[in-house]
């Protein structure tokens, strides 16, 4: 007979992926040579910051039933507006500000959209996506803008010891989860995503639920901007190209259903961490960086499908 405490881990949205992590780092230890080192190890952590504090953002919009793919131009439009606003002034803290208000007002116009124009989120965010990296292209195109050292910290410093970009993720985790434990926000949309009928029925307002979860996607992106341009150094108009199948990915990998309703806080961190790991790897073996987005939408591809396969698996049994 299996204890109540192990039934309900091993039930848990991200019990399938911690244990391929543990499987696929195990495998990866045994055949590259560096992967297990703590240098190597801080690198992931850190280099996956950025990815994962997006990616509990998005994973907000996903858990309502929606999707943002406009992720990866808005994180180079908010780290275009760091940069800019850092060469006016060395504190980083009007920079940050400035590109939480560009992350702001996206998020709101993409909610909007959604909610008000009623118009389907794979829609509207598809165009915010062209539409984000257009205005990058023109302002971007003369050249390289960097980033000045001033501003850096968030990339580039350290906080008692830690890495700045691995305590700001932690940061984000904690004030996620505390906030879906132990707020009517993450009950709402649980609601929402399940089932909006239901939710409308008993007086939720599913399109402000909704709305607010686009919010902060746009607010993750300004935040994690900072840490974006701290790290590179400097800011191309193609920067974070492709960026939002990451993000994608690490959601769905690690175990929020891509319909929305079933997720947790924890998921798109073991995602995150997943994601880092593979492209890490692939990295250590010198394989081309154009089998990366290969490898991503590969990754997408399976989580959906094991996705589909447990919903209708719970729909048998229950």
């Amino acid at each position: 007979m299996t204890a109540p405490w192990v039934d309900r881990a091993v039930k848990r949205p991200e019990a399938a992926p911690i244990a391929f992590l543990v499987v696929v780092s195990l495998l990866l230890g045994l055949t590259t040579p560096g992967f297990w080192s703590s240098a190597n190890l801080l690198n992931i952590i850190s280099q996956v910051a950025v990815v994962g504090i997006v990616s509990l953002a998005l994973n907000q919009v996903i858990l309502s039933g929606e999707i943002d793919v406009s992720i990866g131009s808005l994180l180079a439009a908010c780290a275009f507006t760091y940069a800019s606003v850092g060469h006016l002034m060395a504190n980083p803290v009007l920079p940050l500000l400035a590109a939480l208000g560009v992350g702001l007002g996206v998020g709101a116009l993409n909610g909007a959209i959604v909610t008000v124009g009623r118009v389907p989120s794979i829609i509207a965010t598809l165009g915010m996506l062209l539409a984000l990296r257009g205005v990058v292209l023109l302002i971007g195109a003369n050249g390289v803008l960097l980033v000045p050292d001033g501003i850096r910290a968030f990339g580039l410093g350290s906080i008692a010891g830690l890495r700045a970009p691995i305590v700001g993720l932690v940061l984000v985790f904690v004030l996620f989860d505390l906030v879906n434990r132990n707020t009517e926000w993450g009950r709402d949309i649980l609601a929402v995503g399940s089932n909006r009928r239901a939710a409308d029925a008993v007086g939720l307002r599913a399109g402000f639920v909704k709305f607010r979860c686009f919010l902060a996607t746009g607010l993750g992106c300004g935040l994690a901007s900072a840490i974006f341009a701290g790290q590179i150094g400097e800011i191309q108009a193609t920067a974070a190209t492709g960026f939002e199948l990451q993000c994608i990915a690490a959601v769905v990998l690690g175990g929020t259903s891509i319909t929305g309703g079933r997720g947790s806080t924890v998921a798109p961190v073991i995602g995150a961490v997943l994601v880092g790991v593979i492209l890490n790897a692939l990295t250590l073996n010198s394989v081309p960086g154009t089998f990366e987005q290969l490898v991503l939408g590969l990754l997408i591809l399976l989580a959906i499908s094991v996705d589909a396969l447990r919903f209708r698996a719970s729909r048998r049994l229950s």
